[in-house]
């Protein structure tokens, strides 16, 4: 038992001296990794968000000169909103928002404001734009003349990001919003065109980055699992040789007994006989007196 006893506290003692190596060792390795990750990531995330800003203003660019030249048509400013959102990948939703009375005249509403809106944009951000997205069109219900991607270009006649903000149609999606003034043929500004861009398009090109620290991750949960492994079957080892132990030594005890009741039985088996004899000796001593005193 004892050499079992110490067996167990040797593993004991080397496999926790393994799990903390191990696990010094791959926390310092995975340290270092996330550090530099953490550097390529922020050069790589700054080059992708310089180039998704590019592409995002472009289109709005070239969609806001379409749109001015079809200033007397509002109903084709659904059309220029659903071509914006199908030909860039960035792009979640995209309209047109007019200053407050502008169409009242051709029956529209005084909040004027078509846009268009992928249905499925976390399906698009993982496949990159499908080849058939789920677009609708619709207006603005809300009084958007309070945001701040419509007052930036009306107050300020420039182009404009917003902050990120929540997603306030329910998908739950952190956006960000590029929005340029739209201007009629006095010059005035009339309207301003906007595209919303999810935050997740940059969160999932930058994903690839921290691979590498991943995998430390699970390399060093993989050997405290197989070190847990181990040390489970040197328990179990231990339980069985202390069952075995226990069975052994009720075996030796249950020899000690029978061979002890063997004893006793033999030892009254004796004593018996010996009564016997005594009993016979005596009767026959008895036999003699009585004819002497009778005879």
């Amino acid at each position: 038992m004892k050499k079992y006893i110490l067996m167990l506290a040797a593993a004991v003692i080397i496999m926790f001296c393994m799990m903390t190596a191990a696990q010094y060792i791959l926390i310092k390795h995975g340290s270092q990794a996330e550090q530099l990750a953490e550097v390529s990531r922020q050069l790589v995330c700054g080059e992708q968000i310089s180039q998704i800003r590019t592409q995002v203003e472009r289109s709005v660019w070239t969609m806001q000169q379409k749109a001015e030249k079809n200033l007397s048509n509002p109903d084709g400013y659904y059309a220029i909103a659903n071509q914006l959102v199908r030909t860039n990948p960035y792009i979640v939703q995209a309209g047109i928002a007019f200053w407050p009375g502008h169409f009242s005249r051709k029956g529209k509403p005084r909040l004027f404001a078509p846009y268009a809106f992928d249905d499925e944009p976390l399906i698009k951000l993982k496949k990159q734009k499908s080849s058939t997205p789920n677009i609708r069109t619709s207006l603005l219900v809300f009084d958007y003349t309070e945001r701040e991607w419509f007052k930036g270009p009306i107050t300020d006649g420039k182009s404009f990001w917003s902050e990120p903000y929540m997603d306030g149609a329910g998908r739950e999606i952190i956006m960000c919003t590029f929005s340029n003034p739209i201007h009629d043929e006095s010059g005035k500004i009339v309207a301003v065109i906007f595209a919303d861009v999810p935050m997740e398009t940059v969160t999932m090109m930058s994903d690839d980055n921290v691979s590498d620290f991943t995998d430390d991750i699970w390399l060093l949960l993989g050997m405290m699992l197989v070190c847990l492994i181990v040390f489970c079957l040197i328990i179990w080892r231990a339980v069985l040789a202390s069952v075995k132990y226990k069975a052994d030594k009720i075996d030796v005890d249950k020899r000690n007994l029978i061979e002890e009741i063997e004893k006793l039985k033999d030892i009254n088996h004796r004593l018996t006989e010996r009564n016997v004899d005594l009993t016979r000796k005596v009767r026959d001593l008895m036999q003699k007196t009585d004819s002497h005193y009778f005879g």
